[in-house]
């Protein structure tokens, strides 16, 4: 035990005090998440590839959803986990809620196993709820319903499991990381964060053997020590090319890892994130805790802390590796943490007023049930009316495309495209979605952003593209510009809107002449 003696946890009220501000924490960040109840528009041309490869017998290589100009092979890195959610949500009686009910699952799993790691590492129970509480702001955008970040997420919680069983000279370890590498690559990119954590973790432990031996490098003693580490440096290459697309997985990937990616919002710095001021404040928290530590722990009691470090550096420069820094936080700093004065002061400060603090914890746990309820954290939404929204899909106008037997080529904006596909596809192909660099060519973004702006040029990317319909929010600017009488050589024509999209069809496409005309098709 490294925490105060005096703060045992086998009387009852230690135990109620420990379990009310855990499973209060616990609480209250399912219900900080419950308003990301949104389908994640990546889930759909996720489940779409996988309806395929059902449908067809065999797994399409190359693109098969869209119409603009595409790479070869298409590497869709995140195959793995569309097949989960094809059965949760295209198999299952549970349909899309099946999401949420599985998100609330694997937060539960991800924080026994926090827990775990965290209780490994000498940290006080008490300081393991607080950790979280503080790590809730940027911890939120890896767990916006169910998407693939999430995996990648509980894979390394599980990794700093089993590299703790390597500080304690445990060697079998090495076979089960390999295995969920495996898995882990076939579900998402994110195995990579895996790859540099096992580096990290091993560069710590042949720091420590170096210190150990006085910096004499020995070689008989280094492999006896060692040996799995090497055999996880032989077999990690070979690996990555078990999966559908073999040695074009990892050409893929390098592309992948080092494009730009200025227009997406998670690739943004933290400050740019929602409510930043919060997010911010939090990170500074965090950061400022570490250095605390650094000064009354000695390095070799903070093992992973070259990881945490790195982590922390890639949240403030990247909005979604937030989750990722929360992670590592909520597993290595309460650890490290518990046995300062500082932790002592604030665990004996806690202990003094238990029975205000279990009250307290009692009526957080109560308000994060209630917004739970208010927010459904179950269900699941397809927000589809609010144009302002940040994720808004088009279901009145793939319902008028249905009921019109249309069948063609469908320019999208970035975050509609893959709906379509996944309730349109064959008849529909459509002009981008979400898989950005998996699938399109370099150009396709850019020119979809010129046009949707409204732009100079604007009308030049639609005359390459020469779709057979146009679906444009009601908030793009181009909307003021299609259909307008300056504009009315463009040949296309509204037939359908409502609050969030609008949809142009070109004159000389025919529709079935049992639909209503756009204006009585508003809601």
């Amino acid at each position: 035990m490294f925490w105060n003696r005096n703060l045992r946890i086998g009387t009852f009220r230690d135990a109620r005090l420990i379990g009310s501000v855990c499973v209060a924490s616990w609480l209250l960040f399912v219900a900080y998440v419950a308003r990301l109840r949104e389908v994640t528009h990546d889930a759909f041309h996720e489940m779409a590839l996988v309806r395929v490869f059902f449908e067809s017998g065999r797994f399409p290589l190359e693109d098969v959803f869209a119409f603009t100009p595409t790479v070869a092979p298409a590497v869709h890195h995140e195959w793995g986990t569309g097949l989960l959610l094809y059965w949760i949500a295209g198999i299952s009686p549970l349909g899309l809620h099946g999401m949420a009910l599985f998100r609330v699952l694997m937060i539960a799993m991800l924080g026994l196993v926090l827990y775990r790691v965290a209780r490994n590492n000498g940290a006080h129970p008490l300081w393991i709820g607080l950790c979280a509480i503080a790590a809730f702001p940027i911890a939120w955008v890896g767990f916006a319903t169910l998407r693939a970040q999430l995996f990648t997420l509980l894979f390394i919680a599980f990794q700093l499991l089993l590299q703790q069983s390597d500080w304690r000279g445990q060697k079998r370890w090495w076979l089960l990381w390999w295995c969920m590498f495996v898995l882990w690559l076939n579900m998402h990119a994110g195995f990579v964060v895996g790859v540099a954590m096992l580096g990290l973790h091993m560069l710590e432990r042949w720091g420590g053997f170096l210190h150990q031996n006085s910096f004499r490098f020995r070689i008989l003693p280094f492999l006896s020590e060692f040996w799995h580490h090497l055999l996880l440096i032989a077999v990690i290459p070979p690996s990555l090319c078990i999966n559908p697309w073999g040695i074009d997985y990892p050409r893929y990937l390098l592309h992948a890892i080092t494009m730009p990616r200025p227009t997406m919002a998670e690739w943004q710095p933290l400050w740019m994130t929602y409510q930043p001021l919060l997010a911010i404040g939090s990170f500074i928290i965090l950061v400022s805790v570490l250095g605390y530590v650094v000064r009354h722990r000695r390095f070799s009691r903070l093992r992973g802390w070259l990881f945490c470090l790195i982590a922390a550096y890639m949240a403030l420069k990247h909005i979604r590796h937030g989750s990722i820094f929360a992670i590592a936080w909520v597993a290595l700093a309460p650890g490290w943490l518990s046995p300062t004065p500082l932790g002592h002061q604030v665990l004996s400060w806690i202990q003094s007023r238990r029975q205000k603090v279990v009250l307290v914890a009692w009526g957080a746990s109560l308000a994060a049930i209630c917004f739970a309820i208010q927010h459904p954290v179950w269900r699941i939404e397809l927000p589809s009316s609010n144009p302002d929204a940040g994720m808004v899909y088009p279901v009145g106008a793939v319902e008028y495309l249905k009921r019109s037997d249309f069948s063609g080529n469908v320019m999208t904006p970035f975050s509609a495209g893959a709906y379509l596909s996944w309730e349109c596809y064959p008849q529909v192909r459509v002009s981008i979605d979400g898989r950005y660099e998996v699938a399109y060519r370099a150009d396709v973004l850019p020119k979809h952003d010129l046009f949707y702006e409204g732009k100079a040029g604007w009308r030049s990317v639609m005359e390459e593209y020469d779709a057979d319909a146009i679906l444009v929010k009601q908030t793009a600017p181009v909307r003021r510009l299609l259909g307008s009488t300056e504009h009315e050589t463009d040949h296309y024509r509204l037939v359908y809107e409502d609050s969030a999209f609008a949809l142009f069809v070109q004159d000389s496409l025919s529709v079935r002449a049992s639909i209503a005309p756009a204006s009585s098709l508003r809601r």
